[in-house]
């Protein structure tokens, strides 16, 4: 069985990335990590004489997260009954430590395959844009992250869209992109930006694709460059009602570009439309 790892704090933000979180994991027949993380506080003691006093503070501290966490439990529990989702099978867990390390440990642990995650921002452009704990946790691990924006609200999933430069580094994002678009009923369109190259090589690689993929149902949309290869993503995003944007993280230049180039776009796009993050494959 497929796993899926939910990290969440409870927020209005991360319980709408639940309900994606939920879909998905029907139509894969995959079982749900609820994971939920607390940082203690770094104290130092007021009494040479009294270290003890600083344990019960710590307990203290873990008793009132574990209350919080006990009771939000039960929310995510309602939400799946009422979509008619209880079939899916939801492990609690409740960690101490930094949401990126934890969730790092966790995915080794429970060969987690798919990180779904909601995206509210603290501070810098880019962590406003897609959220800092999310970012942290795409920069940690390998494996495919679901960036869910506040305003996404869920619906069927009938279009995704998958950039790709046609590199063979490529295919293995694309793979695992095609199973959970087939198993969720979704089309794909491989999107390619032309920029400084030989439309006719760029075609041959389509034909290519087309024939090492033959029984998917793919749209190959070749798009020449307008502004900026990010910008020109984005727009082609917006225009075409995109229910899910697949990118292979290459590089670190170019995810930063992607969500800190054309700010206006930026926040547009990103306030209603994940993003599954892939890592480029070694």
């Amino acid at each position: 069985m497929r796993a899926i790892l939910f990290p969440t704090d409870f927020s209005e933000t991360a319980t709408n990335a639940f309900l994606y979180a939920l879909n998905i994991a029907k139509s894969i027949d995959a079982k749900i990590y609820v994971l939920y993380t607390y940082l203690e506080p770094v104290l130092s003691a007021t009494h040479g004489g009294q270290p003890e006093l600083l344990g019960e503070v710590y307990q203290t501290i873990e008793l009132n997260q574990f209350e919080i966490y006990k009771k939000k439990t039960q929310v995510l529990h309602d939400m799946a009954e009422e979509q008619g989702i209880n079939d899916v099978e939801l492990v609690f867990l409740f960690e101490e430590g930094p949401v990126a390390s934890v969730v790092k440990k966790i995915v080794e642990r429970e060969k987690i395959h798919l990180v779904v995650m909601g995206t509210h921002g603290e501070s810098g452009f880019l962590s406003k844009v897609i959220g800092t704990n999310t970012v942290n946790v795409i920069r940690t691990i390998q494996n495919p992250v679901l960036a869910i924006p506040p305003h996404a609200k869920y619906k069927e999933i009938k279009r995704t869209v998958f950039t790709s430069l046609f590199r063979e580094k490529d295919k293995s994002a694309l793979k695992e992109m095609l199973i959970m678009a087939k198993a969720i009923g979704a089309k794909i369109d491989i999107l390619h930006i032309l920029h400084n190259q030989n439309v006719s090589d760029v075609m041959l690689h389509t034909e290519n694709w087309r024939h090492e993929f033959p029984q998917e149902e793919i749209e190959y949309i070749l798009l020449d460059e307008v502004e900026s290869i990010e910008t020109t993503i984005l727009n082609y995003i917006i225009e075409n009602n995109v229910d899910i944007l697949g990118i292979v993280k290459r590089n670190r230049s170019f995810f930063d570009r992607l969500f800190s180039s054309s700010v206006s776009n930026n926040l547009a796009f990103h306030s209603k439309v994940p993003i599954l993050v892939f890592h480029e494959e070694k």
